[in-house]
């Protein structure tokens, strides 16, 4: 029997009709009718995955808003552009925000070459001019996002209800990131509404003369996409800005020098302090604490080796490009005295989040964007490979996700073409994904389990033992599980899965899932696949150069 949710089912004779459906759907978005203008012939990549693209491009317009990405909400399933209701997920806009800068980028730098060559110069010109109006807007609102906390001050006012000292302690200064800030003479429909929550403050004043609430609660998940937008940005698209690249270097200095300064901790001036939930049995053992994202202070760089490698390397290559020669000795030496501490825990750092695959998924994403970056400055090839071999005992584990943003990532640093063409298949099926998900139906995968495909406890792990080609060979239970609720035990085709704001941080083995047909996520889980994939295929393919062979078991 065909579980009637499932990729076969929608493509066979036996649903002939609802499979036109989704086809004619998936037709419209990649644009298969759109003349195929700039279109390379050299390129693996088909002139309906660029129109799909552009589309694309169109489509965000919607969700981009003060120099921010955000998730839209249109007031009709027609989803008439402009037509909007309410903007929304602010929390998680930086992480975006920084993809999408990484995504023009590629693609500007990728029209840049076009250009210069000759090749449809028209089409490619708007491409180059698109693409930098929106790093412009975007490095600008990073700008304000990084410096902003300059104007965020406290006096000291001790309080039992809610608990808090008030601030005063830690005072206002740049460099502490914010997740979002949005103008106080904003529409309601592009605010978060009232009440704003324990995680925004303001209103904050601003060097434009305007004054700004922010969502502050800022994560490693912010600090991964800004850092991997920026420099991404300084390197591809700064050599012809120069008021740019100095941007990208003071913020990226201030914000490093802002963590190094509080030893990778980063303070508050709000002076909160976060109880621990009522009941302890539905949270982890750190939220005895309270919340971290709510409290006075966050460690949160200092148990992440990667993360913190990774914003100091940014600094040191901002520095050493475009810097004084103070700042690059001074930066030189920081990166050394890091690596010296946290470069032999890289490995097993990684070795420790990849134990349970399925849980917290989000953190390979932040590990593939922060190890991509620090990968790719790293001059010496000893610590390159280093860094390299680290990141290989992640890459065990998720490189058979079917996950056509790590596939794009891995080939970048690896060269192999193998990873290649998985990203280009895994991303035009992402196409048939968004299709079926801009419908609004129900996603549930559940009747499928153990007849379209095998299902086990969402807490069940096991060891997987791969051949020398990277395929599974064996797998070992570890532990069957406990949790009544189920998983996939192997990644669901790209088709089935659930709908998100970006498919490819969503652990793989998800059932379930639910978005109408209002809502609109920006589509950057395509477009930074498909310019970085154009820009390293048609502009700078990277030479042969697979991962350092990691020999234990991956995990499932």
């Amino acid at each position: 029997m065909t579980h009637p949710d499932s990729y076969e089912y929608l493509t066979n004779t036996v649903n002939g009709t609802q499979a036109l459906i989704w086809r004619a759907a998936a037709a419209v978005l990649c644009g298969a009718l759109l003349t195929p203008v700039g279109a390379s012939a050299s390129s693996p990549l088909t002139p309906d995955d660029q129109a799909a693209a552009l589309l694309l491009e169109d489509r965000i317009a919607d969700n981009l808003w003060y120099g921010q990405v955000f998730e839209a909400t249109y007031r009709t399933p027609d989803r008439t552009p402009g037509d909007l209701a309410s903007v929304h997920n602010f929390g998680d806009s930086a992480l975006w925000t920084g993809t999408y800068l990484a995504a023009e980028a590629f693609r500007y730098a990728t029209a840049r070459t076009k250009i210069a060559t000759g090749e449809d110069v028209a089409f490619w010109g708007e491409q180059q001019a698109e693409a930098k109006a929106r790093i412009d807007q975007i490095v600008a609102k990073y700008h304000l996002l990084i410096n902003i906390s300059k104007n965020w001050d406290y006096e000291l006012e001790p309080s039992l209800d809610p608990p808090s000292f008030g601030g005063g302690v830690f005072r206002g200064e740049p460099g502490y990131l914010m997740r979002a800030c949005i103008p106080t003479d904003a529409p309601s429909w592009a605010t978060w509404g009232e009440p704003r929550g324990p995680r925004v403050f303001g209103p904050l004043d601003w060097d434009d003369g305007n004054q700004y609430w922010c969502e502050d609660a800022t994560s490693r998940d912010a600090y991964a996409g800004t850092t991997f937008g920026l420099l991404t940005a300084f390197d591809l698209v700064g050599p012809d800005d120069d008021e740019l690249r100095a941007q990208i270097r003071d913020d990226v200095i201030t914000m490093t020098t802002f963590a190094l300064k509080y030893l990778w901790n980063t303070p508050r001036p709000h002076g909160n302090i976060s109880l621990p939930p009522e009941d302890l049995e539905e949270y982890s053992p750190v939220d005895v604490w309270g919340h971290d994202f709510e409290n006075f202070i966050s460690p949160l760089f200092v148990y992440v080796p990667m993360a913190r490698l990774n914003m100091t390397q940014i600094a040191r290559h901002v520095a050493d490009e475009a810097g004084t020669p103070e700042q690059a000795a001074f930066w030189e030496a920081v990166w050394a005295e890091e690596l010296a501490s946290q470069g032999s825990l890289l490995a097993t750092s990684m070795e420790i989040d990849s134990f349970q695959p399925n849980d917290g998924y989000y953190k390979f994403n932040l590990h593939h964007l922060t190890g991509y970056t620090t990968i790719r400055l790293e001059p010496d090839p000893a610590v390159r490979e280093l860094l390299r071999q680290a990141f290989s005992v992640m890459d065990n584990t998720t490189r058979d996700d079917v996950n056509a943003h790590f596939e794009t990532i891995t080939y970048a640093l690896t060269g192999e073409a193998g990873r290649r063409d998985l990203a280009i298949e895994h991303l035009r099926e992402w196409l048939d994904y968004r299709a079926r998900i801009d419908l609004g139906v129900p996603t549930n995968n559940s009747p499928g389990c153990d007849v379209e495909f095998e299902c086990v406890a969402r807490d069940s792990l096991e060891l997987v033992v791969r051949a020398a080609d990277g395929s599974e060979a064996a797998a070992v239970t570890l532990f069957p599980g406990t949790d009544a609720r189920l998983r996939a035990r192997r990644p669901l085709p790209v088709p089935l899965r659930p709908p998100t704001d970006f498919l490819w941080q969503r652990p793989p083995t998800q059932l379930e899932g639910f978005e109408g047909a209002t809502r609109q996520a920006p589509g950057i889980d395509y477009l930074l696949p498909y310019w970085m994939l154009r820009y390293y295929t048609d502009v700078a393919p990277p030479g042969l150069s697979p991962f350092p062979p990691y020999p234990a078991p991956a995990h499932a």
